[in-house]
């Protein structure tokens, strides 16, 4: 065989070999899925229910790599540096993707450009509850309080910047009230010292504090979707209440590295809301009080801009910085 010919087999069985390889079915090995808090928490299970379902339609696993601290930025930072071949994925969240560039002055990664959108997983409000104690069983009546009483009322959150403290700021401005702020390490401690009437609210997830609220230890005020939750009927939203500008939820998605293949994200994303229909995944999600919502990958993307957008206004007004 001439010389030539000899290359040229050479190069063919090269480009054969190749193309036996990007044929292979995504995924052919485990995926690894980093969480931005620790074990626990309503986060994690969320990320926990999905995995399993997801870990079914592969038929690989699905492995749960709990990267907590730092306001998600370790977690993220982790995604940012993972190969972009879908086998690496994040579950995001509003404060990690949308709020913390504007809370911290330099992060190890850029929110905009370092990610790949691939679903939305669930999309919740926050529900205002008070203490018993206080002298208000609905949002007039605390309306009509907190102007009162200027800078009297406390509200606890999880942090300065976090969703919870940026609410407080807009509901605060929207009424015209000075409320007090008081920030925490977490959602626990809030609860703990807000059934003890240390702060006389909070803005709440819905899991977090929906078996104190039917035992009648915190009073349901409105929650912060533009419509009433179907676990909560009674409780109004701020929307109907005449509160603008209230409309503000707690979400989670996943999130693959930048450049991922496009196919993979979208053999991602078909799963993903796959996942989102079955019956077991929605009975799950019920015993948290919340339910799985789902989107394409551009629709996320959209989502995500918008929310940046509405943040970045939101922080700077507030003057939130990092904790």
């Amino acid at each position: 065989m001439s010389l030539p010919c000899r290359i040229a087999s050479v190069i063919l069985a090269g480009l054969c070999c190749m193309t036996a390889a990007t044929a292979q079915p995504f995924p052919n090995k485990p995926i690894r899925f980093i969480v931005p808090v620790p074990p626990g928490g309503g986060a994690d299970f969320v990320a926990r229910t999905y995995a399993s379902q997801l870990a079914k339609a592969f038929g690989q696993q699905v492995v749960i790599d709990n990267r907590g601290g730092a306001a998600g930025i370790i977690a993220m930072d982790a995604l940012a540096k993972a190969p972009a071949d879908g086998y690496t994925l994040v579950q995001t969240n509003i404060s990690t993707i949308s709020i913390n560039q504007y809370i911290y002055d330099k992060l190890p990664y850029n929110a905009e450009r370092d990610f790949a959108p691939v679903s939305l997983t669930t999309l919740n409000p926050l529900i205002l509850v008070v203490h018993p104690g206080v002298a208000a069983k609905n949002i007039k009546e605390l309306v009509v309080l907190a102007k009162a009483r200027p800078g009297q009322l406390a509200y606890g959150s999880l942090g300065s910047g976090s969703l919870q403290h940026l609410i407080g700021h807009v509901f605060g401005r929207e009424i015209g009230a000075q409320l007090l702020h008081i920030p925490y390490k977490g959602a626990a401690p809030v609860t703990v010292d807000l059934l003890a009437g240390q702060v006389q609210m909070a803005f709440s997830g819905i899991g977090t504090v929906a078996g104190h609220v039917k035992a009648g230890r915190l009073t349901p005020i409105a929650v912060t979707s533009a419509q009433r939750m179907e676990f909560f009927p009674d409780t109004p939203s701020f929307s109907e209440s005449g509160i603008k500008n209230m409309n503000l939820l707690l979400w989670n998605g996943i999130l693959a590295p930048a450049h991922t293949p496009p196919a993979v994200i979208q053999r991602l994303n078909v799963e993903i809301r796959k996942a989102a229909q079955s019956v077991e995944l929605i009975r799950a999600m019920g015993t948290q009080a919340t339910s799985p919502t789902t989107s394409t990958p551009e629709d996320f993307a959209t989502f995500i801009k918008s929310e940046q957008t509405r943040f970045a206004v939101i922080v700077k007004e507030s003057g939130a910085r990092a904790d």
